[in-house]
């Protein structure tokens, strides 16, 4: 099965077989996307039999490329929708926050894995915690759990073969 899957993936893009350059370029692209990020262009990459560690290191900086435009971008909008309403917050905005408030932006960073490090990073910085220091959990969070991704992954695909 595993044959399979690699053979169409290779088949997708020619001369990526062989062609570290279009491999790692290829593992960027796919950590980009929202939902797919890191944590799903990690195994694809070590499943297809790409190097290991240059393939963690790229999905790694394409999910944090992806996540700091992000971040970027709602700050923007949050300044100037700050500046515009001022009015009472609704009851689910309440609730919301308290649970920030419990567990604070590293909890809601750290939960990437879980909503998505799009999502948490727009969860921490909508309950008002400064850009830089969720800038700083989002980069300690894609990398932890990067990382371990990465390491399971490679003891599991050993096993595997």
């Amino acid at each position: 099965m595993l044959d399979d899957i690699r053979d169409f993936y290779l088949n997708l893009v020619p001369g990526l077989e062989g062609n570290l350059f279009l491999q790692l370029i290829s593992i960027f692209v796919l950590s980009l996307i929202p939902f797919f990020e890191s944590y799903g262009a990690i195994p694809m990459g070590i499943i297809l039999g790409f190097p290991s560690i240059p393939v963690i290191v790229t999905a790694i900086v394409g999910n944090l490329v992806s996540v700091m435009a992000f971040i970027w971008v709602i700050q923007k909008l949050r300044q100037r929708v700050v500046k515009k309403n001022a009015k009472e917050p609704s009851k689910r905005a309440i609730k919301a926050k308290r649970y920030f408030e419990k567990y604070g932006v590293p909890g809601v960073s750290l939960a990437g894995i879980l909503l998505g490090f799009h999502i948490s990073a727009g969860i921490a910085l909508a309950a008002g915690a400064a850009k830089s220091y969720v800038s700083l959990w989002i980069t300690i969070s894609i990398a932890v759990w990067s990382i371990g991704i990465g390491v399971l992954l490679i003891s599991g695909v050993g096993l595997l073969g």
